[in-house]
């Protein structure tokens, strides 16, 4: 069984929000109910559809296109028109950050904690009885993990991460290694993309703009996102990063 992956941050997933990831190659729905974590295959064995924008209700998720359901623990399908149940994935809660891999079972669902720890008095010490009330040094257990603050990241930096976890179906490499993204611009809380697809007749190209828009919506900074699909210039190798070559075995 494959280690566990970071694969976003706490403040990413809002209460009773959603969203798409990429563990091991395979698309991924993270979904939050209340504190509890769970994460899917986001693809509906019945006809392949992504499931990221199915209502939730029950501990079971519902396909939009022909009503499947399937179980978010289990992965099991729960209605017809799926016979077939989806990959289930453990959820790991680290700090800040939201770890998964692939499950060859149900997974019980990760919990953020919510129950307060009471911090040391100046009565009742710490690490070995010294008090940080009483002093002005704190001990290595209770210093800051790093006096140097991460730098902020950029909206074109945040919204380029949330586009890639856009997985192209076909290749199974996500759209910004593949060189699909063309520009990014946004206008207040208005976002503006255009990509282009590997070829004029794709058949993923609805669903990688759905999937595009949903990905920079879930962001706070953006209310609406525009996807253009432009064609001009034509899509070709030379766009694909080296990451996308080496997975796809071009050298």
């Amino acid at each position: 069984m494959s280690d566990f992956e970071r694969v976003a941050a706490l403040d990413e997933i809002p209460e009773n929000g959603r969203l798409s990831v990429v563990v091991d190659d395979i698309p991924v729905l993270l979904v939050r109910t209340g504190e509890k974590f769970y994460a899917i295959e986001d693809v509906c064995s019945h006809d392949g559809q992504p499931l990221s924008d199915g209502p939730i209700e029950n501990g079971q998720i519902t396909c939009m296109r022909h009503g499947a359901k399937f179980d978010l623990a289990t992965g099991a399908a729960k209605r017809m028109p799926a016979t077939t149940g989806i990959r289930v994935f453990a959820v790991e809660l680290r700090g800040t950050d939201i770890y998964c891999r692939e499950s060859d079972g149900a997974v019980q669902p990760a919990e953020l904690q919510t129950t307060a720890t009471a911090l040391p008095t100046a009565d009742s010490g710490c690490c070995g009885g010294h008090n940080h009330a009483a002093t002005t040094t704190t001990c290595d257990q209770h210093a800051p993990a790093s006096d140097v603050p991460s730098a902020p990241r950029s909206l074109d930096e945040k919204m380029l991460e949330a586009l890639r976890q856009v997985i192209d179906p076909e290749l199974m490499v996500n759209i910004v290694d593949l060189g699909l993204i063309y520009s990014i611009n946004y206008d207040g809380a208005k976002a503006y993309v255009d990509m282009t697809l590997t070829s004029p007749m794709c058949p993923a190209g609805p669903q990688l703009v759905q999937q595009s828009k949903m990905a920079l919506e879930r962001l706070r900074e953006v209310d609406e996102a525009v996807i253009k699909i432009v064609m001009t210039p034509p899509w070709s190798p030379d766009r694909m990063t080296d990451e996308a070559r080496d997975q796809l075995g071009i050298f």
